[in-house]
């Protein structure tokens, strides 16, 4: 066996070498401007913006858990929790599970997080989103119904 393993070792050893390109920072290339399906002109969004971090979180909170094949962990579906009765204590834990869900995006470094019940089939979120890249912290507001999660009005920065 030692022998097989040195004649693997001497051929690999006359492989040439390829060099591979550094990819960018975090591993971000450009996306696509997206929350449900794309836009109608197939706008392209830098994926380090407030508007792509933002659409980014909100693909999180329709995606149920495990719909991922690749990521278990992935998504937190806020459309399972209308119609429902909530407590104080569901809204607390509610809230620390949205923020959990934000801080998986490698780019948000920190989420403070509002949560209302405009009616039981329906939830505004307000998050104060800082990313990783900047210092510069930045609002978004989603409303949330059966039919899925939506950014509301524009992103607010406050760097």
């Amino acid at each position: 066996m030692t022998l097989l393993h040195d004649f693997i070792a001497a051929q690999l050893a006359l492989l040439p070498v390829v060099d591979r390109v550094a990819p960018q920072a975090l591993g971000y290339g450009t996306d696509l401007s997206c929350v449900t399906d794309i836009t109608p002109d197939a706008a392209e969004v830098d994926p380090m913006t407030p508007r792509a971090i933002g659409e980014s979180l909100a693909r999180r909170y329709i995606s149920p858990r495990t719909s991922v094949l690749d990521d278990n962990a992935y998504g937190l579906d806020l459309r399972a929790r209308l119609n429902t009765g909530q407590t104080q204590a569901s809204l607390t834990g509610l809230r620390s599970q949205i923020r959990v869900e934000s801080l998986k995006d490698d780019r948000v470094s920190d989420a403070d997080v509002t949560l209302t019940f405009p009616s039981r089939s329906a939830m505004s979120v307000v998050i104060a989103v800082t990313p990783h890249a900047t210092d510069d912290e930045f609002s978004l507001t989603f409303f949330v119904t059966a039919d899925g999660v939506q950014l509301v009005g524009s992103i607010n920065q406050h760097g």
